[in-house]
């Protein structure tokens, strides 16, 4: 009996540290399953974390490629655009201008930068899916643009069997310098060309030093304006800023148009207009007088301008009546 006994008693010992074997490896597997699926919901995470930030950039360089192609477009064909904002969003979205790919977006639009991501995730075993869109182009201030857009990732994981779906709203803004103002083409048949500068000398203008005055002159360079077009009105051939741009803090650019180089140009000169671009272009009846100790043949208006101030105000020029 006593051997029986014992003998049940080793049986049950065996069982025991079987199952308890069993069970600490089903709790061990248990552990690794769900640890293999917390680092894949973290990858995703951080995946997607990347596909944000380098959405960012990549729409930086799409921009800068839709902005030229776009000025290109209206400086060659001297046609100017019917809506600037509207054809920059979609050359960023395939490139195209009135149906037309533009060879500058060539392998630089969201399209291309999507099919990137898909790729790049697949090399990472996920199925990924990134659309941009509600492309906004917007004036920022005088010398910058808005582009904001809502980006769709979707994410799946067949490994770890989760998905992962988020909308979210980006926004960036660009600088507009050293592209080329479209007006001054436009209004010259392509003869003259003028590069966007802003002024270093920016309210900093003296009555009895017109060194300033004079280098602005030269160089054509930029002021923030209230009236005069911003960039967007600019490739669409306006002088002055339309409502659908306004906004309730300055966009508007100005410039003074250099009536020497307009000569050069072989063009005919209106020596009695305001140098300023969007006035001068316009060919508007403002009155303009001679400036003290300026080339005979610039003028100024005495237009409101920003501030308050009129241009012969925030120039501190000396009108000659």
């Amino acid at each position: 009996m006593k051997g029986i006994f014992f003998s049940m008693i080793l049986v049950f010992i065996i069982i025991f540290l079987i199952m308890f074997v069993l069970i600490q490896q089903s709790l061990i597997f248990s552990y690794s399953v769900q640890k293999s699926v917390e680092n894949r919901i973290n990858a995703m995470l951080g995946f997607y974390d990347s596909i944000i930030f380098d959405s960012k950039k990549s729409l930086e360089i799409v921009s800068k490629r839709a902005i030229p192609s776009a000025t290109s477009y209206v400086v060659t064909s001297g046609i100017p655009l019917s809506s600037a904002n509207e054809s920059i969003a979609i050359l960023m979205t395939n490139g195209t201008i009135n149906g037309t790919f533009q060879d500058l977006m060539t392998g630089s639009t969201t399209v291309d930068w999507q099919n990137s991501i898909k790729y790049i995730g697949n090399l990472q075993g996920f199925q990924t899916n990134v659309v941009v869109k509600y492309i906004l182009i917007q004036p920022a201030d005088s010398f910058h643009i808005s582009v904001t857009y809502t980006i769709y990732v979707n994410i799946s994981d067949v490994i770890s069997n989760t998905n992962f779906t988020k909308i979210s709203q980006e926004n960036l803004i660009l600088s507009v310098e050293n592209f080329e103002d479209p007006l001054y083409p436009l209004n010259t048949y392509g003869r003259t060309v003028n590069v966007l500068k802003q002024s270093p000398h920016w309210n900093n203008y003296s009555s009895s030093d017109l060194t300033n005055l004079k280098d602005d002159l030269n160089n054509s360079y930029y002021h923030p304006s209230l009236n005069g077009a911003s960039f967007l009105d600019r490739l669409e051939g306006k002088y002055f800023i339309q409502s659908k741009y306004q906004k309730p803090y300055t966009i508007g650019l100005e410039s003074f148009v250099n009536k020497d180089e307009i000569a050069l140009s072989g063009l005919p000169v209106n020596s009695g207009a305001s140098n300023i671009d969007y006035f001068y272009f316009s060919s508007s009846s403002v009155p303009a007088y001679v400036i003290s100790g300026m080339p005979s043949n610039f003028r100024l208006d005495n237009e409101t301008t920003i501030g308050g101030k009129t241009h012969l105000q925030i120039y501190n020029a000396s009108a000659i009546i």
